[in-house]
């Protein structure tokens, strides 16, 4: 009774920010983050809270992403059938949960939502949605090049229609979505003045570069909060914003305030703008070619002689000339691609998201051979004399790449298959998102063996890093940040050490003898490639800060390239152990970081940029 004693109170107070008039008014239930798992209480929370909305006089319904937690075809299915029980329309867009750790690479949450980004109209109202990833690793979140043309584009159609136009996604307007900025930047100049997030699980009203951001709570019940979800109501130009328990109560207005002042959020911090000070620090940092691509970029960027290969997420396949600075040429395979070339004798091999793996002619681009697979492929491969090595989706295959002919499959991993696997002697070694790392035989495809960190969570898996072998001996880190080594002939643990937060940031010298890998929080570190232990032989502080992003680091040339979330670049030389120079590229993920054969390296960011330096 308090509750709605106090909700109708201020309704009355706040009755004269704006007139009310018949046909601008418009209420909808917001969802986001729901984090279901069949069969689960997340599961049947949702049916109640569905059952519950069809019974309020709701217009529709917002979902603002993280529907699951694995991004699994299961976990889809059963929020897609949950969702079917609304009466009224339902739009939804995608989180990190869906777009991160996804079993299909988005092929799934398309199929069956159509679309992952959204626009419609209601009335006086446009509502527009965004996907904000990241797309298939861990990383911060981003607006794709292409889906920023869309949205402006978009909004250029209906500016003159006299609309009040809400925006949503899944992360909020600030740091954690690198190219912020630039979503911000488009909504104020065609005077958006509304954005729903979620993400954080805790309702709250932000200042998103003079937005006003309404955070969502979360869908889904934790030990702390029971299961809810949130409700906005329009009326003319006053917004009230509640939160609601699931079958419980009535509604407990959180905030109410006009769309025409901004007072609500006037006194709240607003996310600083990317600093690029560092390159000034290191002047002499010289930067050899720069390309820009329309799109985004999931893919490393593999020099050979005077090409670099890389793809888009439209799916566009380049092969980049370094020495005329033009396109030899390009070839459209289904995007986005996530899966970096590997370059067999003269033939480059790539994957899709579609189960195509493709054979071109390096110099020509004519297509030599396609091999045609039932899973996505965004597994990055390993080259070996006439034989490409690559996971496609849960299998992992060796293929002749010179005719293009499936050598042997072997099904036995039970998830999803992403980084870059290590060949040594008989032995070819890599993980997968089921938990276990895995040794096969190269020649028959036989499992030698499967290890496991004693952790049952999929999400720790040591599935997105890349083995080092030296010898008799495997090292990897994984999400569980422990670094492990591993007996090569048996899979018997050696050793495992959590001195230091590693991820899946790591590599191994040219000479075999060293381990380097980056941490969680600015440092990185060289441990001796031994089996007796864990042996530190140096650490250095990179000033990345807080980091989770899996590039592999490259040692080339006694030097070593670490790189970060948010486009920077470090230089450590390994003999000295010191930073040589930074450099940030940009303000997103750099996908991977590869030798050039002229002089230094190749790396490419997730904002569709190439460079070398």
């Amino acid at each position: 009774m308090k509750r709605l004693i106090t909700f109708l109170l201020i309704i009355i107070s706040l009755s004269g920010l704006s007139s009310v008039h018949a046909g601008e008014r418009v209420k909808f239930a917001f969802l986001t983050d729901i984090h279901l798992a069949p069969g689960a209480a997340s599961d049947s929370n949702l049916v109640r809270t569905a059952t519950e909305i069809n019974q309020g006089d709701f217009d529709f319904t917002i979902v603002t992403g993280d529907v699951c937690n694995n991004g699994s075809d299961a976990e889809l299915n059963a929020v897609h059938q949950a969702l079917s029980r609304l009466e009224k329309p339902y739009y939804i867009i995608t989180g990190n949960h869906e777009t991160n750790w996804s079993e299909s690479a988005g092929l799934t949450f398309n199929k069956l939502w159509k679309d992952d980004n959204f626009v419609f109209e209601h009335g006086d109202f446009l509502f527009m949605g965004v996907s904000t990833g990241p797309y298939m690793k861990m990383g911060t979140g981003h607006v794709r090049e292409e889906d920023i043309y869309w949205l402006e584009n978009e909004l250029e159609k209906w500016k003159d229609s006299g609309k009040t136009v809400i925006f949503a996604a899944h992360y909020p307007l600030m740091a954690d979505l690198d190219n912020w900025f630039k979503i911000t930047d488009i909504l104020n100049r065609y005077g958006v003045k509304l954005d729903l997030c979620g993400h954080y699980h805790k309702i709250s009203v932000h200042n998103f570069d003079g937005i006003i951001g309404l955070m969502g709570r979360a869908t889904v019940p934790s030990n702390a909060e029971k299961g809810g979800y949130n409700i906005v109501e329009i009326r003319n130009d006053s917004v009230f914003f509640s939160q609601k328990v699931t079958g419980e109560g009535l509604p407990e207005l959180f905030s109410a305030f006009s769309l025409n002042n901004n007072d609500v959020i006037r006194d709240l911090p607003v996310a600083q703008l990317p600093d690029y000070s560092v390159n000034r620090e290191y002047p002499n940092v010289k930067i050899l070619q720069t390309v820009q691509d329309s799109s985004s970029i999931y893919t490393g960027a593999v020099a050979v002689k005077n090409q670099v290969f890389f793809a888009d997420s439209k799916g566009t396949l380049y092969a980049y000339n370094g020495k005329t600075e033009a396109y030899d040429w390009k070839q459209n395979i289904t995007g986005p691609v996530y899966a970096t070339p590997v370059i067999v004798k003269n033939t480059v091999c790539i994957g899709s998201i579609d189960g195509v793996l493709h054979g071109f002619d390096r110099q020509t681009g004519k297509e030599r051979w396609t091999l045609k697979f039932d899973q996505p492929i965004i597994a990055d491969g390993i080259a070996e004399g006439n034989f490409l090595y690559v996971g496609v989706g849960s299998d992992f295959c060796k293929i002749n790449a010179k005719t293009g002919q499936l050598v042997w499959k072997n099904t036995n991993p039970g998830g999803q298959l992403q980084g870059k696997p290590a060949i040594s002697g008989r032995y070819i070694v890599f993980g997968a998102w089921d938990t276990h790392l895995y040794a096969l035989d190269k020649n028959s495809g036989t499992e030698l063996w499967r290890w496991n960190n004693g952790r049952d969570q999929v999400l720790l898996s040591p599935a997105n890093v890349v083995p080092a072998i030296n010898g008799n001996t495997v090292f990897i880190v994984a999400p569980d940040r422990v670094m492990t080594a591993l007996d090569l002939p048996t899979g018997r643990q050696l050793w495992r050490n959590s001195d230091f937060k590693v991820r899946e940031s790591m590599g191994i010298s040219s000479d075999g003898k060293t381990i380097f890998a980056k941490t969680m929080q600015d440092t990185v570190i060289a441990v001796a490639a031994t089996r007796d232990g864990f042996h530190l032989q140096w650490a250095v502080d990179a000033g990345f800060g807080y980091e989770h992003n899996p590039c592999p680091v490259l040692e080339h040339k006694n030097i070593l390239y670490a790189s970060g979330k948010e486009g920077l670049l470090v230089a450590i030389d390994t003999k000295m152990q010191k930073v040589l120079w930074k450099h940030k590229c940009g303000n997103s993920s750099i996908n991977k970081i590869f030798p050039d054969p002229r002089k230094g390296v190749w790396v490419s960011l997730i904002e569709g940029k190439v460079m070398s330096f």
